[in-house]
């Protein structure tokens, strides 16, 4: 990954019998650490192996291990134990962790990121899933998704549930979770209004951030919105203030889209960016969504 880079991969699409990688890629985006699924193949050992054979479990924990993260292994090898498999793994996603899923009867790694309570849904990003950016699956999909049945008579591999589950070493809490108002956002703009922000983000985290300088190091462009809201939201409503229809509750509710995006996305901005530049620019860019009554 370039060091002016300015997303973790969520989201990204495998290269050939990369979803392993792919997939924890996404997992450790939601720990808190960027690495790319070229980067954990490499990690793993197999940088080029991987384009015809993938990578195994064993191979992913080492991966993982590299970038401070610990693994566990969730294997139920009756299916009549499904619904415990389900249980558990929903156990481990509601402290924020994520995991790995081994799907497709051995054939496909999934990134199981989060768990929706209200809506009783596992959040699964599927690295070769060019459609959606996440699925929301039920427990019974799950379950039948996520048996794994070895057609190879001569192996000795059982027919099984198995899922990695992942979590910082440092016994840190995840950086990041993919919430409701992402998936909502996402909903509403069918997810063009959530990629035109997170295009917004990253240019004015580009603009920010001087010259040739990393930002794969720098702080996340969220906590800088969150550290600026009050003084952002003062200028737009002073130097906007002719947009009667709307009100600052109006205002402050169309801000925190554009928080849920950046948190979502986990843009960075340089260690030295120009804070005043990068406030300045919000500002501006809000100011013409306020005045023209574009939210």
């Amino acid at each position: 990954m370039s060091d002016r880079e300015l997303f973790a991969p969520v989201s990204q699409l495998q290269l050939p019998a990369h979803c392993g990688p792919c997939s924890l890629s996404a997992c450790l985006f939601v720990l808190g650490t960027t690495a790319t699924q070229r980067q954990l193949a490499k990690a793993a050992g197999r940088p080029m192996r991987v384009f015809a054979h993938g990578i195994d479990e064993e191979g992913l924990r080492r991966a993982a291990g590299t970038y401070g993260v610990v693994s566990d292994f969730l294997l139920v090898e009756e299916r009549r134990q499904g619904r415990s498999f389900a249980t558990r793994l929903r156990r481990h996603l509601t402290a924020g962790n994520p995991a790995i899923m081994l799907v497709g009867d051995f054939e496909h790694w999934v990134a199981v990121i989060g768990y929706l309570r209200r809506r009783h849904r596992f959040i699964i990003v599927d690295p070769k899933d060019k459609s959606s950016v996440f699925r929301l699956w039920s427990e019974q999909t799950l379950i039948r998704r996520g048996w794994n049945v070895n057609a190879a008579a001569a192996s000795a591999e059982p027919d099984q549930f198995f899922a990695i589950l992942l979590a910082r070493a440092d016994g840190g809490l995840p950086r990041w979770q993919v919430s409701e108002a992402w998936l909502r956002l996402c909903e509403r703009g069918s997810d063009d209004t959530a990629e035109g922000m997170a295009n917004d983000l990253a240019e004015v985290a580009r603009l920010a951030s001087p010259g040739d300088h990393a930002i794969t190091d720098g702080p996340y462009l969220a906590e800088l919105i969150e550290e600026y809201r009050e003084r952002i939201l003062d200028s737009i409503i002073h130097w906007a203030q002719g947009n009667g229809a709307r009100d600052r509750s109006d205002l402050r509710a169309f801000f925190r889209d554009y928080e849920t995006v950046a948190s979502a996305t986990g843009i960075r901005v340089a260690k030295d960016c120009d804070r005043h530049y990068l406030v300045a620019q919000l500002t501006a860019l809000l100011c013409s969504y306020w005045w023209g009554a574009l939210f």
